[in-house]
């Protein structure tokens, strides 16, 4: 037999059945555990690929002697001899991800206990790369290090609640899997917070950690991390810090109760990041008016940052209002392809703002600017300011922006043809005032042509409705605008380049 036919089988029954892909494909692991009768051949490759991946430990106990009891419960119901650990050994050592799931009531505490006491050292599933561990059973977190193993790569918990028996083994976790790469625990709570900070610090090969608030040391280890490509945390009471996020390549996430309190918290951070997110909880009766000059001094270079966006978590529509003075210092940010101040009112800013932004930051592809929220306040950007923004920054992909869409003097004022983009596939108004859609429509449906539909505010108020109706009549038009003046284009060079043929032959 070949050594490469075990290798090809594999691949094969890989894709008959990809646990990974799906858990639910009953026909395609029926085929793959009839194939692992087949021959000897098939019988290693076919088992790798029906263990690789478990929802719950039920599998390993009914292989080894367990059964269900009258309460649905598993349990082994006489002791695990020889044969029996042989066989857990068997099928475990195939396992390269495990669920633990939210619903693993249905295990008997004793059948954990049992487990393990599993007679060879190290971990019950040695090769387990994955543990996604989501129970919230006090019970059980005494058990997490006997499936952490120095092959763990990657490792997930959702606790609901926090106890010292919880924390305490969460703080030792570093020494089961020193190599562990990916770490999440979104959940985590200001009582767990010194139990993961003292895990984080022992790992030194993170690629993606997300988890809520670690203290001064943890956030020092983590930013210095060259591997780090995903960094998410919380702040609470962590009051102005001196830290250095020196991970270029990794994507920032901070959870922040307000914008006033990230500002204290940033007096003394620097960042060389190329990602920054911001999620906020509410918002302050008075948005700092120094926020983003403050950010642009956490930057050694500015025009390093790729991405920055500030989102709320919590929906309200208070009306903080950014005004072009405050939003000015983003102009440094040079390198940005990605902004987001969707949630914020941008009622403020005018049309001298959009232009220099343009042209400061001309590799935005996509741009978002109170586009989310159901303002009332008329603001004072304007179609010009739309226009600078299209024509300065070729690669816009997506764009959302509260403007006034009225003109004050001939709308063919903007129909200039260094501002068409056929790149904006999603184009975003939110409640953006309009008068005249059949005028608006005629606009767009020149400068936007390969836009999907021009996307706003479906519900408001009684105020809005007249706003929403007259956006409804712009989208239903847009298309068949857009389609006359392809047809008109091109019939256009067609008679244009007949009338050259008759020239040419004359």
């Amino acid at each position: 037999m070949h050594r490469w036919i075990p290798d090809v089988a594999q691949l094969i029954f890989e894709f008959i059945y990809d646990p990974i892909r799906t858990e639910e494909d009953h026909e395609g692991r029926a085929t793959v555990v009839a194939l692992a009768r087949t021959c000897r051949a098939f019988k290693d490759p076919a088992l790798d690929v029906l263990w690789a991946q478990l929802h719950s430990l039920d599998a390993l106990v009914i292989c080894s002697g367990g059964k269900r009891d009258v309460n649905n419960k598993l349990i082994w119901d006489r002791p695990l001899y020889d044969a029996d650990w042989r066989i857990l050994a068997q099928y475990g050592k195939r396992v390269r991800t495990l669920t633990i799931s939210s619903q693993s009531d249905t295990w008997d505490i004793s059948t954990m206990q049992l487990l393990s006491c599993f007679p060879v050292p190290g971990p019950i599933l040695p090769n387990l790369t994955k543990l996604n561990w989501l129970s919230n059973r006090e019970d059980f977190f005494p058990f997490l290090r006997r499936f952490c193993g120095p092959n763990l790569m990657a490792l997930s918990l959702s606790p609901i609640s926090w106890s010292v028996h919880k924390c305490a083994a969460i703080a030792s976790l570093a020494l089961s899997c020193p190599l562990l790469k990916e770490f999440k625990c979104v959940d985590a709570e200001d009582s767990s917070m010194q139990a993961i900070s003292e895990a984080v610090v022992g790992w030194n090969s993170l690629q993606v950690l997300q988890v809520g608030p670690l203290d001064e040391q943890a956030l020092t280890h983590a930013g210095s991390l060259q591997t780090l490509q995903d960094l998410r945390f919380s702040i609470s009471d962590l009051k102005s810090p001196v830290l250095e996020f020196c991970s270029p390549r990794a994507a920032v996430e901070i959870s922040i109760p307000s914008p006033s309190s990230f500002c204290a918290f940033i007096e003394n951070i620097h960042f060389s990041t190329q990602r920054l997110h911001l999620f906020c909880e509410r918002y302050d009766g008075m948005f700092p008016e120094l926020f983003f000059s403050r950010l642009k001094a956490c930057f050694r270079n500015p025009g390093e940052l790729l991405e920055l966006g500030l989102v709320k978590t919590i929906p309200h529509n208070r009306s903080i209002i950014l005004s072009s003075i405050m939003l000015h210092p983003l102009v440094s940010f040079k390198g940005l392809n990605y902004l987001n101040l969707a949630d914020l009112c941008t009622s403020d800013i005018d049309d001298a703002f959009l232009e220099e932004l343009a042209v400061s930051c001309p590799n935005l592809q996509d741009l978002y600017l109170g586009d989310k929220g159901r303002w009332l306040i008329a603001p004072q950007a304007t179609f010009d300011g739309v226009v600078s923004l299209l024509k300065h920054c070729h690669q816009l992909f997506s764009l959302g922006i509260f403007f006034s869409a009225t003109f004050k003097n001939d709308f063919t004022d903007v129909l200039r043809a260094d501002a068409i983009n056929l790149n904006i596939k999603n184009f975003s108004v939110g409640a953006s005032p309009i008068i005249d859609p059949m005028t608006v429509t005629v606009v767009l449906s020149s400068l936007i042509p390969n836009a999907n539909r021009i996307n706003h505010c479906a519900h408001g108020s009684a105020e809005l409705q007249d706003m929403v109706e007259r956006w409804d009549t712009v989208n239903t038009w847009f298309k068949s605008f857009v389609s006359a003046r392809k047809h008109s284009w091109e019939q256009g060079w067609l008679e244009g380049k007949a009338v050259l043929e008759r020239n040419v032959t004359v």
